[in-house]
């Protein structure tokens, strides 16, 4: 047999320690939601605070992604596809909350659960773009939408509501938007204005020295006569170009040829449809040739109908210009036998085409020997030049750029107002003049007597050039017009629009004026005031101003501060309203300063703002400053993103992955936290807040004698962080009776608590059990009923107290209570001062038998004296301490004194109450004697002090002052003392007369 080392065996027979799992806490009162591609399809899922209990909410075909859950944690939002869809926060009852076709995502909830803030996606050129739209939840209508500030085109995404409702956090990416230039010096005013007002505005019209955006065709002549034009043509076009796009960037040409109608394929010829190729332009002129046919009878008539009708795709919004160079006359109806000047004039004037004619003949041949131009040139208005033969590419190029200079501008101002708002203009045009030269028009606007205040009235006014049917963009004045009261004071501030530096805020100095109804100035008051600084982003800037009469007026305007363009998604604060719209990623310090911003979450307080940066969360105050990093990139965690704020405030969970793995979730504190893993295959998370409620039950006190009381307290308290609806059910044992009500207690906020308490009365021996329950949640108390004693008790009272002479008599009433087992005999009360002398029989009382004995006081003196009862019968009684009860017995007698006790006629009398009862209405009257009608007061605390006149013509002698009860407390009349009423020539010293 083989022997075991000793130390070996020592080993064996050693107890070896056994590892067991620690238990894992207990899961707070939330779940984290998330959405996951585990099971094929992506379905939404929970799991408690401890990543355990994970459970699919969808289960559903399709896609279901970005849950929301409500702040109350009763309802769940998510997107289905391009849908957003409603349920409970367990996934059933699923409905879409509206039937939007456009794509929609990313839903946010409003704090109170009514509105949900989501993006759709709307038409943009050849594709779409993100905006926000507010949707109420009960029936899904659209009630609001984000707009982008008019200095941005933006994609905005991932909304999140604040707290407090007022603000919701966004991710914007976007660009600045470089308006055009306005050709008008006055584009826009808002103003107030009072109904019946005018004012003037001075409008001008700046003109360009070559038409807008033009689209010019050349058009020449390749007879034979017509080799020096073609090659200055050929030589200059491109400088042509060139000088006219260094005035007019979109310009683009065209070039076309013509000859004569036995040319055939050249009577005219497309050598190249517009562009704004210059290169493309220059190569297509230097491959033209002249034809061989010397003799060839131009017919330029059919190339301007040619080119007006239907070989140049013009722009709608373009100014068409055709320059035809040669140096002969058109001849007419050779090439469709409708090809004349006269037609060549309708069709140039249905497509607002001016001609430049440039004439390289003589007066007695020549491009406009027959007039022919002259009428082209007519309507619409252009030019015609000339061009020596031989002069040389540099005049042929001048030639026609002075002809396409040279054309004369029209401007027609067209005016659309609301009724109500009428402008009359000085010149009412249209007005023509010299291209380049400035166009003024005075403006008066005219708001109408009946317009109602409150009202905005709006007129456009389109400066239309050339015979366009639309204004050309630059060229529209807008006026608004809100119409002001006539009695509050008309506040004006005009909105103001600055270009930040280095992403900085920027002091902002604006105007505001104001006047009263009669237009006299006030100094308005402006939050915030001129000079302060301003975010970039749009803020509102409210001014207010007060008259004399108190009467305020208000105005608004927004201040909008430019920055550069962004390198990436920023984070804005914007209101649900649109009014105030912040950039806060601008804001933002180092270590998170200068990067990409998105995914904001609020913190529960509202305090603070989690954003995904690049490689890194970082933390916000709500104003942009004290910037920190919860978590970056490291050896744990690869791109963090999409953070969420836990409930207590101190901890965010979020989505972290390297890129070719599926994304996990994990937990941090905010302070200094190491990241936890929570789940696997998880991203998108959101935070389901849930009640937690307990329920405390306590007795006061805990044991107490046989028919003894206890007060019984339930405390139901939300320890949670949602809301929840608490019904109390309260099980009373029988031993006791009485105790809480139960009931339904409503919903019982996170951190708050409901009580609820009443007495039970112990009519049973023993310990019994109270229980109290929300749901299941059960709390239990015990209240211990000792063994009952035999004893006879007495209590009293006297009611009223205090009573008053003459009033209602006092009523005192004894009570006994027989709390033994026993039958007791012979039970009489004694209580000599008042009754019951020598006593008051009751006979026989019963086991926990009761009865009462009353007698009346009369209220006909005043008294103020403790009465006495003493309880007596046959039979056991272990306590006779409780057999002795008194009571106090008060009837006040009501007094009035005068100050003096003589007077004159015609005098007054000060009178003095007391003892009356309090609140008691009291007539004052001689007797004999007249008294004033009604001559009442009112007795507040039972005193009152009083004037009574004795009258002029009364009756001499003695008299007393009287007080009779007309309402409340009830008391007997009241007489003063004797008063001596005197002639009115007898007077005591300091008596008043009333005169």
């Amino acid at each position: 047999m083989r022997v075991l080392p000793l130390v070996l065996v020592a080993l064996l027979a050693t107890p070896v320690p056994v590892s067991r799992a620690q238990p894992a806490p207990e899961p707070e009162p939330f779940k984290i939601g998330f959405s996951s591609s585990e099971n094929d399809d992506r379905d939404l899922f929970t799991v408690d605070s401890n990543g355990n209990t994970r459970t699919n909410l969808t289960k559903s075909p399709g896609s279901q992604q970005e849950p929301a859950f409500s702040l109350d944690g009763t309802k769940l939002a998510y997107a289905d596809g391009d849908h957003i869809v409603i349920a409970n926060a367990d996934g059933t009852n699923p409905r879409r909350l509206n039937t939007e076709a456009r794509p929609q995502s990313q839903p946010a909830w409003s704090p109170d659960g009514t509105m949900i803030a989501a993006v759709t996606r709307v038409p943009d050129g050849e594709g779409t773009r993100p905006i926000i739209q507010i949707h109420r939840v009960s029936d899904g209508a659209k009630t609001g939408e984000i707009p982008i500030p008019s200095h941005l085109s933006a994609r905005d995404t991932q909304p999140d509501w604040s707290p407090d409702g007022k603000t919701i956090a966004i991710t914007r990416r976007s660009g600045n938007i470089i308006p055009p230039r306005p050709e008008i010096t006055v584009p826009d005013t808002d103003r107030p204005s009072r109904q019946g007002s005018t004012f003037d505005l001075e409008q001008v019209v700046h003109t360009s020295r070559i038409p807008p955006k033009p689209d010019v065709v050349v058009l020449i002549d390749i007879s034979g006569s017509m080799r020096d034009e073609l090659t200055g043509v050929q030589d200059q076009l491109g400088k042509i170009m060139e000088e006219v796009k260094t005035l007019q960037p979109e310009t683009r040409f065209g070039v076309a040829t013509y000859a004569g109608a036995e040319n055939k394929d050249e009577a005219f010829h497309r050598r190249l449809e517009l562009t704004d190729n210059v290169d493309k332009a220059v190569a297509a002129v230097k491959a033209i040739d002249l034809v061989t046919d010397p003799e060839s009878t131009e017919v330029w008539a059919n190339a301007l109908i040619e080119t007006a009708t239907r070989e140049f795709e013009f722009r709608s919004d373009a100014s068409k210009v055709v320059v035809i160079i040669g140096d002969e006359p058109t001849a007419e109806n050779l090439v469709t036998g409708k090809d004349s000047v006269e037609n060549a004039i309708v069709e140039l004037k249905r497509a607002n085409i001016r001609t430049v004619g440039v004439d390289s003949g003589d007066a007695r041949v020549g491009l406009n020997s027959k007039k022919q131009i002259d009428e082209i040139i007519k309507d619409p208005k252009g030019s015609l030049q000339k061009y020596v033969k031989g002069a040389g590419p540099e005049k042929i190029r001048a030639a026609i750029l002075d002809g396409i200079k040279d054309l004369d501008v029209t401007v027609t101002p067209v005016p659309k107002c609301d009724t109500g708002l009428t402008v009359e203009l000085t010149p009412p045009g249209p007005v023509t003049g010299q291209s380049g030269e400035d166009v003024k028009f005075a403006e008066k606007f005219t708001v109408s007597p009946s317009t109602t205040p409150g009202t905005t009235l709006r007129c456009t006014i389109e400066f239309r050039l050339n015979n366009e049917p639309t204004a050309r963009p630059g060229h529209v004045q807008t006026v608004t017009v809100r119409v002001a009261d006539l009695v509050k004071p008309v506040v004006r501030v005009d909105d103001v629009t600055v270009q930040a530096q280095d992403g900085a805020d920027v002091a902002v100095t604006y105007q505001a004026s104001a006047t009263d109804s009669q237009n006299r100035p006030l100094t308005p008051v402006c939050t915030p005031p001129s000079g302060s600084k301003f975010p970039i982003g749009v803020t509102r800037v409210t001014c207010t101003a007060t008259d004399a009469q108190g009467n305020t007026g208000t105005d608004t305007a927004l201040v909008t501060v430019i920055s550069a363009a962004p390198d990436g998604p920023e984070v804005w604060l914007v209101t649900p309203d649109g009014s105030a719209q912040i950039n806060l990623s601008q804001r933002f310090g180092e270590p998170c300063r200068n990067r990409p911003g998105e995914d904001p979450a609020w913190s529960p307080d509202g305090k603070t703002l989690a954003v995904t940066q690049d490689g890194q969360i970082c933390a916000v105050d709500a104003d942009g400053t004290g910037a920190r990093v919860i978590v970056r990139t490291g050896s744990n965690v690869e791109r963090p993103r999409s953070p969420a704020w836990l409930p207590d405030g101190t901890r965010i969970v979020f989505a972290a992955s390297d890129v070719e793995s599926p994304p996990d979730l994990w937990t941090v504190a905010v302070q200094n936290g190491t990241p936890r893993s929570l789940t696997k295959n998880a991203s998108q998370p959101a935070v389901r807040r849930l009640p937690r409620l307990t329920v405390t039950t306590t007795a006061t006190p805990a044991e107490i004698p046989f028919n003894g009381k206890s007060t019984i307290e339930v405390v139901v308290a939300n320890t949670g962080f949602a809301p929840a609806p608490a019904t109390l059910t309260v099980t009373v044992p029988e031993g006791l009776t009485g105790g809480p009500a139960g009931g339904d207690l409503g919903t019982i906020a996170p951190g708050d608590r409901k009580v609820v308490s009443g007495e039970a009365t112990g009519v049973t021996a023993g310990e019994h059990v109270m229980t109290a329950a929300v749901g299941t949640i059960t709390s239990r108390v015990t209240v211990k009923v000792l063994e009952r004693t035999g004893s006879l008790s007495l209590a009293m009272s006297a009611s009223p107290r205090p009573a008053f002479v003459g009033g209602d008599d006092v009523t005192v009433t004894f009570k006994l209570l027989n709390s033994s087992g026993s039958t007791l005999t012979d039970v009489r009360v004694v209580a000599s001062a008042f009754g019951c002398d020598p006593e008051c029989a009751v006979g026989t009382l019963g086991p926990d038998g009761q009865t009462e004995v009353r007698f009346t006081i009369p209220a006909t003196q005043a008294v103020d004296r403790e009465l006495v009862g003493v309880v007596i019968a046959t039979g056991p009684d272990e306590d006779a301490a409780d057999n002795v009860a008194t009571t106090q017995i008060v009837i006040k007698q009501p007094t009035l004194t005068l100050d003096q006790q003589a007077g004159p006629l015609g005098g007054v009398v000060s009178v003095q109450g007391k003892d009356f009862p309090p609140g008691a209405r009291v007539r004052l009257g001689w007797n004999p004697g007249i008294s004033e009608t009604p001559g009442e007061i009112v007795t507040a605390d039972g005193t009152f002090s009083a004037q009574m006149l004795v009258f002029h013509n009364d009756t001499e002698g003695t008299r007393q002052a009287t007080g009779t009860s007309v309402g409340g407390t009830r008391f007997g009349e009241v007489k003063s003392g004797d008063f001596l009423a005197l002639p009115s020539t007898v007077q005591p010293s300091d008596f008043v007369v009333r005169g």
